[in-house]
């Protein structure tokens, strides 16, 4: 068990065949005036196509990941975890996991990361943003049974390692699973669970519909409507992810447009542009790209759907900040069926807050801390 510096340098010749691939892509057809509503647009992701090998440097991303703290770490079973530690430089800085989730990667966290080391109100934080085993640099798992539950003791068994013995879980997507086992099972370490993906689901006393807010049906609404529209990937990526990775990992193009469209429909699906910049989704697949780790990362959702939703209370303190393009959007009284809520906000924003707007997620988890300690 050893913790070890680790520079990410992705050698030449990869960056040159990624480049190679771009240019020889073969591109499908599309019907007239499809827009979104299939999937990736084929003109905005030509677009994207040729950024990508004329302007895009991953060498410049690669060095944001190296100089944010990159380090491994060997755990007690042998996997070994890559990740980000970045320490504040006030002595009182509280210790904080953050766990990414899919399409993401700790990439997510890099704009937030120094906002919180600096801190707010007098609050900052020692930032801990590892990849879950099968995502970037981390470990494949090579066998089975590797969800959300036994990934939590990996991570705490990190936190410890570093001589953190307390410390505040957050995560949204898988993030937030991985989380709130985290806080299910060593509640003695994490002191706090702030999300901003709530797992929650209508409590078994008949009273799921009752007092809703109108804010709380119409989010209710759009997940019905995202279920019949937008779920195709879950089912496949957790029925036959395997299939779909030999395409994903030998099509830059391909992976690409799997991605994307995430991006685009967990955002603002309204607008016929990213919210995020170009360079930043890019780098995120650039990073499934030449760790080969899409295919592994997809398995999450086959394990994870292999067991049921914990239905154990966690009362550890817990925040939730409901994001209004957030794909999961429950009311809060589902949530407090399950947690111990001492916080709840909602925000403007979509699915991958630490990008879109950290500077609001940051404050959320202050003050949060503030509430808690």
């Amino acid at each position: 068990m050893r913790i070890s510096k680790f520079k990410i340098s992705v050698p030449d010749n990869e960056i040159t065949d990624l480049n190679n691939r771009i240019f020889n892509a073969r591109w499908p057809d599309e019907l007239n005036n499809n827009k979104w509503a299939l999937g990736t647009r084929l003109s905005f992701l030509q677009e994207l196509a040729d950024y990508w090998k004329n302007n895009f440097d991953w060498r410049v991303h690669e060095k944001r990941l190296n100089d944010a703290g990159s380090f491994k770490y060997e755990t007690s079973s042998g996997i070994k975890l890559h990740f980000l530690h970045s320490k504040s430089k006030k002595q009182d800085a509280i210790p904080l996991l953050m766990t990414h989730g899919w399409p993401g990667s700790v990439q997510e966290f890099l704009k937030i990361i120094p906002i919180l080391n600096n801190g707010i109100n007098g609050v900052s934080f020692h930032v801990v943003c590892p990849s879950i085993p099968g995502y970037g640099f981390s470990d494949k798992p090579n066998k089975f049974g590797m969800s959300s539950e036994k990934v939590a003791p990996l991570f705490n068994e990190l936190m410890l390692s570093l001589g953190y013995k307390k410390y505040i879980a957050q995560g949204g997507d898988w993030g937030a699973t991985i989380s709130k086992w985290i806080a299910e099972l060593f509640p003695k370490n994490c002191i706090g669970l702030h999300l901003n993906l709530v797992p929650a689901f209508p409590p078994s006393d008949g009273s799921s519909m009752e007092n809703l807010t109108e804010d709380e049906t119409k989010g209710l609404e759009n997940f019905e409507k995202y279920q019949k529209t937008g779920l195709g990937y879950y089912q496949i990526q957790m029925t036959k992810p395997q299939s779909l990775g030999y395409g994903l990992n030998d099509s830059p193009i391909g992976l690409a447009a799997w991605i994307v469209e995430k991006f685009h429909s967990w955002t603002n699906d309204d607008l016929d542009r990213l919210v995020i910049s170009k360079d930043e989704v890019l780098s995120i697949i650039c990073l499934y790209w030449f760790t080969q780790s899409i295919t592994s990362s997809m398995r999450l959702y086959y394990e994870n759907g292999l067991i049921s939703f914990s239905p154990n209370y966690i009362s550890t303190p817990t925040a939730g900040i409901i994001f209004d393009n957030e794909i999961v959007r429950p009311p809060k009284a589902w949530a407090e069926k399950i947690y111990n809520i001492v916080q709840w906000n909602r925000a403007t924003g979509g699915h991958f807050a630490a990008m879109e707007n950290p500077e609001i997620l940051a404050k959320d988890i202050v003050s949060f801390t503030k509430e808690i300690i």
